[in-house]
């Protein structure tokens, strides 16, 4: 693995390096160029010229700290001879995008007891990009994760298949994360939850052959994991190593353990269908990977696969709350205009317009409660400007000749760079004078435009996301976004009595 290769000649007397220039600043640090779009899990090598005591080669003498001066968990070994330094990332790797500095101190020292003359010192900034497996070349590799129950409950036994490669025998050892909220962010975010290790130590030997299984006879209690499975030569020490084991490489993975599955529990007005698609869900998830930044949690990043994938995985989410990501989001049965009402009642300019709404979703075949959530979220509970009406006077820089107030319901054509001026004209153009009259209207765009297109058929939360037939045509860029539309249509789904939901599942090859 190339890291700082060859840095240093002579670097206990002079600290002269060999392959970059010095500069020498008045915090008496020699500081080596900085490094940019470096991979968050990417391990620093330090070669030496001479030998190095071994008892110097620890983590209060080679630090790793973040912007914030704060120490980063990292694991520092002596490298594959007597004169290098491996300084392998903490578990999972750094976070993305931001800035860290490598200090070599003082106390570092050869054989014969030289020091180093100054502390010696790299700023590197990380990639926006997520990693969740290493690469490290010549070493096994797992390849891939694979669960063999589709759905994951609670306490229920789970087993997964390992596919790794190498020319030998290997040994594995795995450990899961259990994310304490619904992000995706670092493990490294949250100090006080720990890996839990599902062996005990490496494996025995085994060939990479065949797929090795294991199981674990108790499952796992319900909530959102990360899995990572170590790799190793058999019966050697691992090349690098981190707070949780020495290692080769390492390959993560996410899944949901859920507490119940609507396949098994569903009541009498539920009705399940299934979507079927001629690729596998590895195939999918490729078509949506293509380097573009989508917006998640901590910004606009680039994902991994494995999180792409745990988004796009219908098994993750066929609990009880999860289940509204599928729901069918044409016209539904089973809804009154007084239900509307009474969610309605205090959101502004659109209480009593439950009538309206039916209308809308009568007309446009769109499942009303989610025409009404996705009013309620786009105007903000019916405050917003655009929804209670902007007066008219031009569109697109020429005077109108009858200025009007008009209105939008649904946001559309807002843009971002002046939401109500484009907003209110393009409601302007579509002749929506009245509430009644936008919610009319909004609700034909969205109608055509993704849930009844002929082209799109953008019916499910899941879709109008993932869209796996068309996949560049999105309703939003962030990678949670369907998840996160559930809260209200799930409150809203409860306020009715007699509503027939259709939950559409989508199932790969």
């Amino acid at each position: 693995m190339k890291g700082i290769a060859k840095v240093i000649k002579s670097v206990f007397v002079t600290a002269i390096f060999l392959t970059m220039p010095v500069v020498a600043f008045a915090a008496d640090y020699t500081e080596i160029p900085s490094k940019s779009e470096v991979s968050i899990t990417k391990p620093w090598t330090v070669n030496f010229n001479m030998n190095l005591d071994k008892n110097s080669i620890n983590e209060d003498n080679v630090i790793v700290t973040d912007d914030a001066e704060n120490p980063v968990d990292v694991s520092v070994s002596a490298g594959n001879d007597s004169k290098s330094i491996v300084i392998s990332p903490p578990t999972g790797g750094y976070s993305i995008h931001n800035t860290y500095y490598l200090t070599l101190n003082t106390d570092v020292k050869s054989s014969s007891g030289t020091k180093l003359s100054k502390p010696v010192r790299m700023e590197f900034t990380t990639a926006k990009k997520y990693e969740d497996n290493t690469n490290n070349s010549s070493l096994p590799i797992v390849n891939n994760v694979k669960f063999i129950e589709e759905t994951i409950l609670h306490h229920q036994k789970t087993n997964f298949n390992i596919y790794a490669s190498y020319s030998d025998k290997v040994q594995y050892r795995a450990f899961v994360f259990k994310y304490p909220n619904e992000t995706y962010d670092n493990p490294n975010k949250y100090p006080d939850t720990e890996y839990m290790e599902l062996t005990n130590g490496y494996t025995s030997a085994k060939s990479t052959t065949n797929p090795h299984t294991m199981s674990l006879y108790s499952g796992l209690q319900s909530g959102k994991y990360k899995l990572v499975v170590y790799v190793k030569r058999a019966d050697e020490l691992g090349k690098y190593k981190d707070n949780n084991t020495e290692y080769d490489n390492y390959y993560s993975s996410y899944f949901k353990v859920l507490d119940s599955s609507i396949i098994e529990d569903r009541d009498a007005n539920t009705t399940i269908v299934y979507k079927n698609y001629d690729k596998t869900l590895d195939e999918a998830v490729m078509n949506q990977v293509n380097g573009r930044p989508i917006f998640s949690d901590s910004g606009w990043d680039v994902p991994s696969e494995k999180l792409i994938k745990y988004y796009m995985n219908p098994n993750n989410f066929l609990d009880d709350y999860g289940k509204y990501m599928f729901l069918n989001l044409n016209y539904m049965e089973g809804v009154t205009a007084e239900e509307l009402d009474n969610m309605l009642k205090g959101k502004g300019v659109l209480e009593g317009k439950g009538a309206a709404f039916l209308q809308a979703a009568k007309e446009s075949n769109i499942n009303p409660i989610y025409l009404v959530s996705h009013a309620l979220l786009e105007t903000g509970n019916g405050t917003s400007k655009l929804s209670n009406g902007i007066l008219v006077s031009s569109v697109d820089g020429v005077a109108v000749e009858e200025p009007k107030v008009a209105y939008n319901m649904f946001g559309v054509h807002a843009y971002d760079h002046d939401p109500n001026g484009c907003g209110s004209e393009y409601a302007y153009t579509q002749g929506w004078f009245s509430v009644q009259e936008a919610i009319l209207g909004g609700a034909k765009f969205i109608s055509t435009g993704y849930i009844n297109s002929d082209k799109y058929k953008q019916n499910t939360l899941y879709k109008m996301k993932w869209n796996v037939e068309v996949t560049w045509h999105q309703y939003a860029t962030d990678i949670g976004w369907a998840r996160k539309q559930i809260s209200r249509i799930k409150e809203l789904m409860e306020q009715t009595k007699g509503a027939k939901p259709v939950y559409e599942i989508p199932q790969f090859k």
